[in-house]
């Protein structure tokens, strides 16, 4: 619950405009009827809990009516007879991804050397939430938790001027500047 406990503590604050799903593994069985799965997770060893697939990222905005773009991470569709007669596409063959994201990690083989953090996520995560805002309105991006510098990565493939993070661990630190550098 501590996710939705920090969503509660902030509403004196900002309201959540958005609330999306990021999606790190998910089985599916397709259409010739064959379960197949894709990406990856951090496995939780219990007989009590199942593995966690999903995180949570809450979109806070100061006011709740800030526009987003959102066909800047959007999929084509997959019927494509109705994409004259909806003007939502302007024209084109894109809809809104909506609020579940599927965003695999990369394969590694050891964490220690490769994702030496234990909080990470794939910088496209970050990069598609800048873009949901549109790269160019986005002058200047805050990390308050760095880690190994994902945000930062994101921030400038899209462009951002200026960038600032927060990051208390030393190593992480080290590692984020590594990384950017």
């Amino acid at each position: 619950m501590l996710p939705h406990e920090l969503a509660l503590r902030l509403r004196d604050v900002f309201t959540l405009q958005n609330v999306i799903h990021w999606v790190k593994s998910v089985t599916i069985e397709d259409r010739q009827g064959e379960v197949r799965s894709y990406g990856h997770f951090k496995p939780i060893s219990s007989k009590r809990f199942l593995n966690d697939c999903h995180e949570y990222i809450f979109h806070f905005t100061k006011t709740g009516v800030v526009e987003i773009d959102r066909l800047a991470i959007g999929v084509p569709y997959q019927d494509k007879s109705n994409i004259a007669r909806w003007s939502h596409t302007r024209g084109g063959d894109q809809r809104c991804r909506g609020n579940t994201w599927f965003i695999p990690y990369e394969t590694i083989q050891s964490r220690a050397k490769e994702r030496p953090h234990p909080a990470t996520f794939p910088v496209q995560l970050a990069e598609w939430c800048i873009k949901l805002h549109g790269t160019t309105r986005v002058a200047a991006m805050l990390d308050p938790f760095l880690g190994i510098g994902n945000s930062a990565i994101a921030a400038r493939r899209c462009g951002v001027k200026h960038f600032i993070g927060f990051e208390i661990d030393e190593e992480y630190l080290a590692e984020a500047k590594r990384r950017i550098l």
